[in-house]
């Protein structure tokens, strides 16, 4: 069967290989859920650097307020036309991504030196006509490659080296369409379960380190096996977070 989209994304990668099953109902049934309100945090704060960020790149820096502004604007009117699951109140989810931007903007961002930032990029793979597709969180002068996360607790180490496949994959997207040698992948991540105490840690790697080779064979692994219609049940304790575990109970394939 042909791909349900025509293009693979780190997303749907990320999907396939959480659950074949879980990528059937998310992409090719395209039955869509309610998000949490932690990942509804995370778009908010991409958004609410993006306008910090592309500001800096045409030579005006906005301030704490501005910024916070745009982001109380952007929470509340996404907040109205999204189905949403609040784990902890509306409130407090709103007061913690608020001083996540206002941190960002005072302890992460003057050190910045953005030359690219949100760029959706798509290319097609090595000898095959299907395109793969991302959207970068920031490119640097110095050609480093930056993705923002938001979380309520540092990362462990397992977690940073089972995430860098999507690096991988932005640095062949940016070096295949844009140009240029990306020289480091970097994870910037804030961090706090409220609205105080907020932290962040920075994970790198060189970009000599990243086996490309390997990137390419888990792509290829999960377009065959879409291709092919292998959609199996990866039984476990995700299934207990799953969106779908319910349709998937009485569902068979």
């Amino acid at each position: 069967m042909p791909l349900p989209k025509d293009y693979i994304s780190f997303n749907q990668i990320r999907t396939y290989r959480n659950c074949p099953r879980q990528y059937y109902f998310s992409y090719i049934e395209n039955i869509r859920t309610a998000i949490n309100d932690k990942v509804f945090l995370g778009v908010v704060f991409h958004d609410a650097a993006d306008f910090y960020l592309k500001q800096k790149i045409n030579g005006t820096t906005p301030g704490i307020e501005e910024t916070s502004e745009y982001f109380t604007y952007t929470f509340n009117k996404m907040a109205e036309k999204t189905e949403i699951i609040w784990n902890e109140s509306k409130e407090k989810a709103f007061k913690r991504g608020l001083a996540f931007i206002k941190y960002f903007v005072h302890d992460m961002a003057p050190g910045l030196k953005p030359m690219m930032t949100e760029k959706e990029i798509e290319c097609k793979l090595p000898g095959s006509e299907i395109k793969l597709r991302g959207i970068i969180d920031m490119v640097e002068e110095d050609f480093s490659l930056t993705d923002f996360k938001t979380t309520t607790a540092k990362w462990s180490k397992d977690r940073v080296k089972k995430s860098f496949l999507q690096m991988y994959i932005y640095k062949f997207l940016f070096e295949e369409s844009i140009g240029g040698f990306i020289k480091e992948l970097k994870f910037k991540i804030v961090y706090s379960k409220n609205a105080t105490g907020i932290k962040h840690q920075e994970h790198s790697i060189q970009a000599e380190n990243v086996d490309m080779d390997k990137m390419f064979e888990i792509i290829n692994f999960a377009i065959d096996n879409i291709e092919k219609g292998y959609f199996y049940k990866n039984e476990g304790y995700i299934c207990n977070f799953c969106d779908y575990k319910n349709i998937c109970s009485r569902t068979e394939i």
